[in-house]
């Protein structure tokens, strides 16, 4: 099955944005909305004039094909995604970001020897 240009954004960003998430949640340590969840609030991350390489990686989810990318390079010229209401749950903490807009701008996308699963 071919890997289209979307699919392949769409992969990028979700791991962009588990890094990203990650670097945010060390930020959330004293708002907590309950006792066991801490909100983080609304986050804007924009990464712009930057290469991101994915290299011996396998990612699973839904509508994703079953295939694998031995080398490819892409160029995402500008693309915004906002994301509604995410959970994170790290060593047994939960946090809330209840907005995150992604800004990509010039990002050069070289993905080396990725599997692409559906998870069936």
């Amino acid at each position: 099955m071919r890997v289209t240009p979307r699919r392949l954004v769409a992969s990028v960003l979700v791991s962009i944005l588990l890094i990203s998430g990650g670097a945010t949640v060390a930020l959330a340590d004293d708002h907590a909305s309950d006792a066991g969840v801490h909100d983080v609030g609304g986050q804007e991350i924009t990464v712009s004039d930057a290469t991101v390489t994915i290299a011996d990686t396998h990612l699973e989810g839904p509508g994703l094909p079953d295939t694998t990318i031995e080398e490819r390079s892409y160029t995402v010229e500008e693309t915004t995604t906002t994301i509604e209401g995410v959970s994170l749950s790290i060593n047994g903490q939960t946090y809330e970001i209840c907005r995150i807009e992604l800004t990509l701008e010039n990002v050069g996308v070289t993905l080396e020897n990725v599997e692409l699963s559906n998870g069936n």
